[in-house]
């Protein structure tokens, strides 16, 4: 049996206005379902999930909720309307979870979670506090400055990193509480974790993980799925 403090719980991320897409994204339809659904089928499926979070966009509350019924979500502890920023937005859906435990912070605009993946992020998580999976940076990196490069970045540690992230519920508290009382624009869940001095650990991910930015991947994802 999970005991309280050691119990996983998910915030899943759907409130982003989508400029560069055009719209919300994380309603566009793929394979006949709306982007969110893979997010929440993969977080009601995974045994290591206690509850979790759904934070999106006012216009969406509705068809949100109307989702969770029409799927017997049980593991959906409330749907709650999204802030101006990311970091807003995380900071609202932890506002609603336990005071203790871990977990799973997800961009919705990722389809392709998967369950191992949760479960070895919510394993990993109670060893270091925090935990991110990334891929290898591959190609060459330039420094752009005015339209013309400046120079050539070492790429040998650099890792794009991407979501699901994974924090002590704790931690991830006080690092998007000092942020935002020093002002900052926070963009990534591990940047909160940083300012508190601490290191979170990477997790290499070796399996497709995109984000949809451009109506173009779309059609990508349904190949991938």
């Amino acid at each position: 049996m999970v005991k309280s403090g050691e119990s996983g719980y998910g915030i899943i991320l759907a409130s982003g206005r989508g400029r560069r897409f055009g719209g919300l994204k994380q309603f566009a339809m793929l394979r006949g379902q709306p982007l969110i659904y893979y997010s929440l089928q993969t977080f009601e499926r995974c045994p290591a999930i206690r509850g979790y979070v759904v934070v999106t966009n006012p216009s969406k509350i509705r068809q949100v909720r109307k989702m969770v019924a029409v799927l017997r979500l049980r593991k959906v502890i409330d749907v709650v309307c999204g802030g101006r920023e990311r970091m807003d937005s995380v900071m609202l859906g932890l506002a609603v979870l336990p005071g203790d435990g871990y977990v799973a912070v997800h961009d919705a605009a990722r389809p392709l979670i998967t369950v191992p993946m949760l479960t070895l992020g919510l394993k990993a998580v109670r060893k270091t506090g925090a935990v991110a999976f990334g891929v290898p940076v591959t190609d060459t990196i330039k420094e752009v400055i005015e339209d013309r490069i400046v120079r050539t970045v070492d790429r040998s540690g650099l890792v794009a990193i991407q979501t699901p992230q994974f924090f002590d519920l704790g931690i991830l508290r006080r690092g998007y509480a000092k942020g935002s009382n020093q002002g900052m624009l926070i963009t990534d869940d591990c940047q909160a974790v940083e300012l508190l001095g601490l290191s979170p650990a990477v997790i290499i991910n070796t399996r497709p993980n995109l984000k949809v930015t451009y109506p173009e991947d779309l059609r990508l994802c349904e190949a991938l799925l």
